[in-house]
């Protein structure tokens, strides 16, 4: 069939059956795009997968479970390295994100419309981080020194905020 042919068969295709021959092709393409994607988080990722399975056939569930357990470990090293540079990045954080939590409850209240089950349930939830997060062990800031007077280093040589840690199922700090 000469192009000019198709061309004009195409032409008069409705609307519905051009979507339908379409369709394949955009659902190859997203295919294409996430298997793309799961290959380069492999790639990325080797050496982390080596350690775990060396000799086993990843299946693309388990490399996005692995990422995730890396990613989730590369973020606790983060808040790590946040508290030791900075000791006060804990209080920060929770007056952030009670201040976030106070106004979505402003705007809950005053928003019509929004289901009773809904807000009671995201309140709630907000709530349950917000103890989560005053769960955390908050380093005590020391006293500072009078003027004059020689540093002391913290207790036990260890970086100020070192003995801090996320509560368990707590919200993730946003760093």
């Amino acid at each position: 069939m000469a192009p000019s042919t198709v061309f004009m068969e195409h032409n008069l295709l409705t609307p519905k059956e051009k979507n339908k021959l379409r369709k394949p092709v955009v659902e190859k393409m997203r295919r294409d795009r996430i298997n793309s994607s799961i290959e380069q988080l492999k790639l990325l990722l080797e050496k982390e997968f080596q350690r775990h399975q060396p000799h086993s056939k990843l299946e693309k569930a388990d490399i996005l479970e692995m990422t995730v357990k890396h990613l989730r470990s590369l973020q606790r090293a983060q808040m790590t390295a946040a508290l030791s540079t900075d000791p006060t990045v804990l209080g920060k954080y929770r007056a952030g994100f009670s201040e976030c939590m106070n106004e979505v409850t402003r705007f809950l209240s005053t928003c019509e419309g929004v289901n009773t089950e809904v807000r009671t349930r995201l309140l709630g939830h907000l709530a349950s981080c917000m103890t989560q997060i005053n769960a955390m062990n908050y380093p005590v800031q020391p006293p500072l020194p009078p003027a004059g007077a020689p540093h002391a280093s913290h207790a036990g040589g260890q970086p100020a905020g070192a003995h801090v840690r996320r509560a368990a199922g707590g919200p993730p700090p946003p760093w």
